[in-house]
């Protein structure tokens, strides 16, 4: 997987309206023609949505959802048997999906756009765009700016930088990557070039966080992973941070490698990295001490996924899948067919995983070699 600084994909073109022709005795005039943003146009419902790219799956509750461009977002209830292309509000191109609990998904992308369903996927309603996260941060910040607080009056002056590179003005264009929920709704939301939200209710309102992350140089936050009270994100060019809540600040947990991270799996024993290159890095300390997982892949790892039997099921970019005990230990290398170059991945079932492709969704039985 490339480095996601390069990856974030240009505004696809806006849609206009063409102009109705005149009559040859009209008088000739200039017509500005009316551009309408993905963000006010639903997706398009198509029978080529299942062969399009899909960026994002998850799987929860015997229901997957995978997301692609263009706002894509196919549903599947069988086990990713057959999917369903389901009707989302906007037409951005979709990065990511996470499921809170077994009800409630998010999906997140470009333009700064968060849907939420309540339904398991089968309905879903806008929570955020690149409109309202423009107008939220830039007042947040600007009021803290006016107090006399610099870090703030820089943030600001960033992020209207920002907005004015974006295709449509007073968007901003940033996609989100990834959300964390606990049971008490509170949680954050996280993004390209620094991006960081925060919610004590689950998602109805968000507080900027962007200086909170000890990441001046706005490198993109991809995961977040939530252990009880703890909180942990990862990102770009080596960013790992844990929740500090008695200072109200992401601080960093040192690692041996400065390659990006493009996902972590936290639990009460073990903090897992993986990214760029192949690299897995595992702490049993709470990322004082890492040990790399010999995952012998040079690709970079799309997925760790724990399996119903405690496990964990490796996935790389080039299709290679690896199983190995929980703390990254014992780690077995599964021959199975290629699938092309793999942008995502989810366990749907105890030994069935989907792979998202450039051209849809591919199915693989894994041999566990367990009961």
């Amino acid at each position: 997987m490339k480095n996601y600084r390069n990856r974030i994909l240009p505004r696809f073109a806006r849609m206009g309206v063409a102009c109705a022709l005149l009559s040859a005795a009209a008088v000739a005039m200039s017509l500005t023609p009316v551009v309408a943003d993905v963000l006010d146009i639903p997706a398009t419902l198509s029978p080529l949505a299942l062969r399009s790219p899909v960026t994002g799956i998850a799987s929860s509750g015997g229901v997957a959802i995978a997301v692609g461009p263009r706002g894509v977002v196919l549903r599947s209830t069988d086990s990713g048997e057959t999917w369903k292309q389901i009707q989302v509000p906007n037409s951005a191109d979709l990065a990511s999906v996470r499921f809170t609990d077994d009800n409630t998904a998010w999906v997140m992308g470009h333009d700064g756009i968060v849907l939420r369903s309540t339904d398991k996927g089968e309905n879903w309603t806008r929570i955020l765009d690149g409109r309202v996260a423009l107008s939220l941060i830039d007042a947040y910040y600007a009021k803290q700016a006016a107090a006399g607080d610099e870090g703030a009056e820089r943030v600001q002056v960033e992020i209207e930088r920002a907005a004015a590179q974006s295709a449509t003005p007073g968007v901003l264009s940033y996609p989100f990557f990834d959300i964390a929920l606990n049971a008490d709704g509170e949680g954050f939301l996280v993004g390209a070039f620094g991006l960081l939200l925060h919610t004590t209710d689950g998602g109805a309102s968000w507080e900027p966080w962007l200086e909170r992350a000890e990441n001046p140089r706005r490198m993109h936050l991809y995961m977040l992973n939530t252990v009880g009270n703890e909180v942990y994100l990862s990102g770009e060019q080596g960013v790992m941070r844990r929740l500090d809540r008695a200072s109200g600040q992401f601080v960093t947990i040192e690692t041996p490698y400065g390659g990006s991270f493009f996902g972590s799996l936290a639990s009460n024993e073990t903090l897992i990295v993986y990214g760029l290159r192949g690299t897995a890095l595992v702490s049993t300390d709470g990322g004082l001490e890492w040990k790399p997982v010999k995952l012998n892949v040079d690709a970079s790892i799309v997925a760790a996924l724990p399996a119903a039997d405690g496990r964990l099921v490796w996935v790389s970019q080039d299709g290679q899948v690896r199983l190995s005990d929980r703390d990254g230990s014992s780690v077995t290398e599964l021959d199975m067919p290629r699938a092309g170059e793999v942008l995502s991945a989810a366990l749907v079932a105890p030994r069935r995983l989907a792979l998202g492709t450039h051209q849809g969704i591919r199915l693989v039985d894994i041999p566990m070699g367990r009961p």
